[in-house]
């Protein structure tokens, strides 16, 4: 089967999703159907009682005309009794009120409190699936999508949701059960009356069509250019020294006040649509107010109906508008969760492009023999990087990668981590292809250090141990002293417990690489790629990592890529890449001998220092 294409992340999703989207929400509330029966029977017993509400109106107000008629055909001395069976009357009709009332807010507070926490259950799993999801997508993933985007869908459309979810099956089931009951009862009572609000019906569901399409498209957008704005937001702070470095300050400010504006726009225009289909409601709702005042004084003038009647039916005409309030008010809610949604199923439904094959093997550790056989490849179609590259890496065998940026040095790594994989050639890991070992297996024994590494919010202590959170502080003490960072950990105001901040912000670039380098060490790695890892840290610094160096890659495989050529003198042999092939290939005395492209890399360097 082949792979889905990318979607373009901002741009508004074509109507088609709704519907798959609205499909994905069911399965996924299918475990909480019980919750859901439980919720959804309490609202209709409120619903029912609300329907009883007014025949009480119309048993009161009948009964009082009743009485006063009974009073003035009366003698003086029958007066008095008559009236105080009114107000025993109109006693009953309160104390039966009052009780349906105090029952009605029982249910009504089991109601809300059952309904909120499976909202919130749900929304929790939902969040919990999203994250894990996201940690199982490829690096390919993420090259296409900015962070804002993955981040927006997680919170503000996953936000989106809740509300929908909580409430719209019991607001669903009410209103059907309401409009209904209504309805039938209204038919009941006085068919004449129900005529005259019967040309409501018609008109009403082409407003609601009407509303359905252009709130739709509406919500839509407004989902997509929330999106644009939290991208922007988020790359503006990731960004911040940047932008204050080459004073961007007003002309970022610009682009997010074009992107506040659009989405003021998008958002003015779905509050339009909403208030012009509202406004057609209050319309039809004056028109049976007004119709069934005016038809229902000549049915009781007439004798066809008693004034109670005529005030229930009334009371029946204007609850029939409020399952129509609530169907609306929901229909454009779930418009907005739907398109919110569709947003959160495009992440959902991105698949990994790189998996585990069926039986790939778990081996508990490697030998660290590497292979590269005639490897092609391309981030995009059209451009390879690499060119029928091949090379071969004994265990324990130093490998040092050198050449001009963007010749493909970084990608061959990236290939032996599989990150991402070749279409073309084979990469083997000791004789196997990297396809038929499981990712947990080969990440769990390769260790890699990056020029920008990454720390998490905590401790040094903590960072260190990110790959062995086994690791007694012993161990990791004793990793730092052996890589030469313990004497840089110990300068730092609390030493190994000293917080490292959002993303390492609070130590030096050199100290941010120096964890990260005994992070790689502590997770004892089989294979180890160092990617431009010595780049940030100083020249008295490197010269104190170099025994260090010596001592842990003697007996792993390891991947030095480097400009500065200090680093790979040592290794036990040197590949020049250029444009994506393997040009030159010996040890660093055998290449410098040999006068090459790497000699003269070398004597500019050796200017250079």
């Amino acid at each position: 089967m082949s792979p889905k294409p990318p979607v373009d992340p901002d741009h508004p999703l074509p109507k088609q999703l709704s519907r798959t989207a609205l499909r994905r929400l069911l399965l996924w509330l299918r475990p909480y159907r019980r919750a859901i029966a439980v919720n959804v029977a309490l609202t209709l017993v409120l619903t029912g009682v609300e329907l009883t509400v007014p025949q009480l109106l119309q048993y009161a107000i009948d009964g009082v005309v009743d009485a006063a008629r009974a009073v003035a055909a009366a003698a003086e001395a029958e007066r008095q009794g008559i009236l105080g069976g009114a107000w025993d009357h109109i006693g009953r009709v309160v104390l039966v009120f009052a009780a349906i009332f105090l029952a009605a807010q029982v249910v009504r507070y089991f109601e809300i409190r059952r309904t909120v926490a499976f909202g919130q259950r749900f929304m929790c799993g939902m969040r919990e699936q999203y994250f894990a999801h996201l940690h199982r997508l490829s690096p390919s993933f993420y090259d296409r999508w900015k962070a804002g985007q993955v981040i927006a869908r997680g919170t503000s459309d996953m936000e989106a949701l809740q509300d929908a979810v909580s409430w719209a099956p019991n607001h669903v089931v009410s209103a059907a059960l309401e409009l209904v009951g209504v309805v039938a009862v209204m038919l009941w009572k006085d068919w004449v009356l129900f005529a005259v609000v019967l040309p409501i019906l018609p008109v009403l569901l082409v407003l609601t069509w009407w509303f359905r399409g252009r709130a739709t498209e509406a919500w839509r957008e407004v989902r997509a250019q929330t999106g644009r704005l939290t991208a922007n937001v988020a790359e503006s702070i990731a960004g911040a020294r940047v932008i204050q470095a080459f004073a961007r300050e007003e002309k970022n400010m610009a682009v997010f006040a074009d992107l506040t504006d659009l989405l003021y726009a998008t958002r003015v225009e779905t509050q339009r649509v909403q208030a012009r289909y509202m406004t057609g409601i209050q319309a039809l709702r004056l028109y049976a107010t007004v119709s069934v005042i005016v038809v229902g004084a000549w049915r009781v003038a007439e004798g066809a109906a008693t004034p109670g009647e005529v005030a229930a039916f009334l009371a029946y005409a204007s609850m029939f508008f409020n399952p129509i309030d609530t169907l609306s008010n929901l229909y454009n809610q779930l418009l907005h969760s739907l398109a919110a949604l569709d947003r959160v199923v495009e992440v959902l439904d991105a698949e990994p492009e790189i998996t585990n094959r069926p039986g790939a093997a778990d081996p508990d550790d490697l030998e660290g023999a590497v292979a590269l056989e005639h490897v092609r490849f391309a981030y995009r179609e059209g451009t390879e990087v690499l060119h029928d590259v091949s090379l071969a890496a004994r265990p324990g065998e130093v490998i040092a990668l050198v050449g001009p940026t963007g010749a493909g040095k970084t990608t061959i790594c990236r290939l032996i981590a599989r990150f991402y994989e070749t279409p073309d050639g084979r990469v083997a890991i000791d004789g196997r292809d990297v396809r038929d070992l499981t990712l947990e297996a080969l990440h769990r024994r390769t260790g890699i250090v990056l020029q920008e590494n990454f720390l998490f919010s905590g401790t040094v202590m903590d960072n260190i141990r990110y790959g062995r959170p086994a690791a007694a502080d012993d161990e990791v003490v004793a990793c730092a002293r052996s890589m030469g960072s313990h004497r840089a950990i110990e300068a730092l105001p609390r030493g190994y417990l000293t917080e490292v901040g959002e993303r390492g912000e609070s130590l030096s670039a050199g100290q941010r690489q120096l964890i990260c380098f005994t992070r790689a060490m502590l997770a004892d790695p089989r294979i180890l790629i160092l990617d431009e890892a010595t780049s940030a840290v100083d020249t008295q610094t490197e010269l104190e990592i170099q025994d260090a160096l010596r001592r842990l890659t003697a007996r792993r495989t390891c991947f030095i890529v480097a400009h500065r050529l200090s680093t790979v003198r040592r290794a036990d042999r040197v590949l020049v890449i250029e444009d994506g092939r393997i040009t030159e290939e010996g040890t660093h005395g055998q290449l410098v001998a040999s006068g090459g492209r790497y000699a003269a890399m070398y004597r500019e360097f050796i200017r250079a220092e």
